[in-house]
C-alpha cells in the first residue's frame, strides 16, 4: 500500500516566475525521513556520532531513544521520550552538492523548443525556447547592420590611406 502523507516542507522556496524580483536559482531536493517528537511538534536533533561506543550516539550504538535523548539534551531542546518518523523534504541550492563539470547540464537542456526541462512554464520570454518574430528580425538586422559598418569602415581605411600615401609622395 503506498503511503500518501505530505512532506513537511523545511524551507520552502516562495518564487514565481510571474514576479519581476524573482531569481532562478538551481536546487537539489532532498527528501528524508527523519525522528519526530510527537509530544513537543518539533525534528529531533539525534546524536549521530562519537568515537566510542556506549555514548549513545547512534552511528555507533544504533538506538534512536538513546540518539535522540543525547542529541536533543546536547541542543538544549525538549524531548518527551517519544519519536515517530516524518517525511520532509528540503531544497537545498546548488551549491550544497555541486555536481562535477562532466556531470552539469548543458544550457540547451533548458534553452530549447523541443522537450527542455522548463517547457512547461510559461508565460515568459526564455532565450532559445521561445520564439518573438519581432526579437529575432531585431537581432538579423542588428548583425547585418554590424556587417555593413564593418565594409564601410575597412573601406574607407582602404580609400585614404590610399589617398594619404599618393598625397605624401607628390609632396616631396
Amino acid at each position: 500500500m503506498e503511503d500518501t502523507t505530505k512532506p513537511i516542507v523545511m524551507n520552502k522556496l516562495n518564487g514565481s516566475y510571474a514576479d519581476s524580483e524573482s531569481k532562478i536559482i538551481p536546487v537539489k531536493v532532498h527528501r528524508a525521513i527523519q525522528p519526530f517528537d510527537p509530544i513537543n511538534k518539533i525534528l529531533i536533533q539525534p546524536k549521530l556520532y562519537s568515537d566510542k561506543k556506549g555514548e549513545g550516539a547512534f552511528w555507533k550504538d544504533f538506538n534512536w531513544e538513546t540518539a535522540s535523548k543525547e542529541g536533543m539534551k546536547d541542543a538544549g531542546l525538549p524531548f518527551s521520550g517519544k519519536i515517530t518518523f516524518v517525511k520532509t523534504e528540503m531544497n537545498w541550492p546548488i551549491n550544497h552538492q555541486v555536481s562535477f563539470a562532466k556531470d552539469a547540464v548543458q544550457c540547451s537542456e533548458c534553452h530549447t523548443r523541443e522537450n527542455g526541462r522548463l517547457a512547461k512554464l510559461t508565460d515568459f520570454y526564455m532565450p532559445g525556447r521561445d520564439y518573438s518574430r519581432f526579437i529575432d528580425l531585431f537581432g538579423v538586422w542588428n548583425i547585418i547592420l554590424a556587417i555593413i559598418g564593418i565594409i564601410i569602415h575597412a573601406s574607407l581605411r582602404i580609400f585614404f590611406r590610399k589617398k594619404i600615401k599618393n598625397g605624401a609622395h607628390n609632396e616631396n
